[in-house]
């Protein structure tokens, strides 16, 4: 008769997949929390310009020849309003598509900006309104003359709005009212 002791049945991995499973579904509740207005936003406004702005007509010629300046990547507009006397001058260019992190987006457009040789001087963040996202402005200088940039992202699209203006401040509004009139709920 053999005496040699039975061994054990194998244990379960039961717990321990019941453990990871649970870990991986609060980790996944936690990250959805945390970026749930990121969630939120993507994809919740298109763009559509008005064919006014502030006593402005758009001028679409000038905006299909900006048009093919930008080049043909997809979901990207250009926009042009220009007084009549032409002392004052609204130039828009806008990108349709998710941002899942408009801060980084924002970034890397600044930062496309300064490779293609554009300097925008004194930038700081200002106020995006109430689309939300980020929006920076600054100073610049475009074939001599000076104009004020406004760059933003939201969950949305990121756009670029340059006037020929030198007052930063009153261009951060014009920038504000331009979106809350040309990006609409989708």
């Amino acid at each position: 008769m053999d005496v040699t002791p039975v061994a054990p049945p194998p244990r379960s991995r039961r717990r321990l997949w019941l453990t990871v499973t649970a870990v991986a579904v609060l980790g996944a509740a936690a990250f959805g929390v945390a970026f749930a207005d990121n969630f939120a936003d993507l994809g919740a406004y298109r763009y559509d310009p008005p064919k006014t702005f502030d006593g402005l007509p758009l001028v679409p010629e000038a905006s299909k020849a900006k048009q093919s300046r930008v080049g043909s990547e997809s979901g990207v507009s250009a926009t042009t309003y220009l007084a009549g006397d032409q002392q004052r001058m609204v130039f828009l260019t806008v990108s349709e598509r998710h941002i899942f992190l408009p801060s980084s987006e924002l970034d890397d457009l600044l930062s496309r900006q300064r490779s293609n040789g554009e300097e925008i001087a004194d930038l700081h963040e200002v106020d995006p309104g109430d689309r939300g996202g980020v929006m920076k402005c600054g100073r610049a200088d475009a074939e001599g003359h000076a104009i004020a940039v406004c760059d933003w992202a939201d969950g949305s699209m990121w756009g670029m709005y340059s006037e020929t203006a030198e007052d930063v401040d009153a261009v951060a509004a014009h920038a504000r009212d331009f979106r809350r009139q040309a990006e609409v709920p989708s």
